[in-house]
């Protein structure tokens, strides 16, 4: 809907996908999940990040994932079918888990070494 009402929870949906691209989060993931030269193929990252977002911003469901990511498609690009979110989420195995948490873990690092060069440590 187009009405410009509940649209605040919407703001921070463009920091949380630039936070993940600029820390190398998304970039790091695509390293470890699996990738394909197949046309049509939707790098899992970004499937990955878009659904963390649609998460924060309230989806409860893959469908729900799906609405709000079409929603932002100018800034995000194409979205990921709910299909393509489950194949996705059904190919992260116990292996693929513990690459994505080493993942986790490196960029967390990176973000808190870059914060404790800052003077003042975070932004307030």
């Amino acid at each position: 809907m187009a009405d410009g009402k509940r649209l605040i929870g919407h703001a921070g949906a463009v920091l949380l996908r630039r936070c993940a691209d600029r820390t190398g989060r998304t970039g790091a993931l695509s390293k470890v999940l699996p990738s394909s030269a197949v046309a049509g193929w939707r790098d899992r990252a970004g499937v990955l990040v878009h659904l963390a977002v649609a998460i924060v911003l309230g989806a409860a469901n893959l469908s729900e994932a799906e609405q709000l990511q079409l929603h932002h498609r100018p800034l995000f690009g194409p979205e990921a079918s709910d299909s393509t979110a489950r194949r996705t989420l059904a190919a992260l195995d116990e292996a693929t888990l513990a690459k994505i948490a080493t993942v986790r873990a490196r960029v967390r690092r990176h973000v808190w070494g870059l914060l404790h060069l800052r003077p003042g440590g975070f932004p307030g």
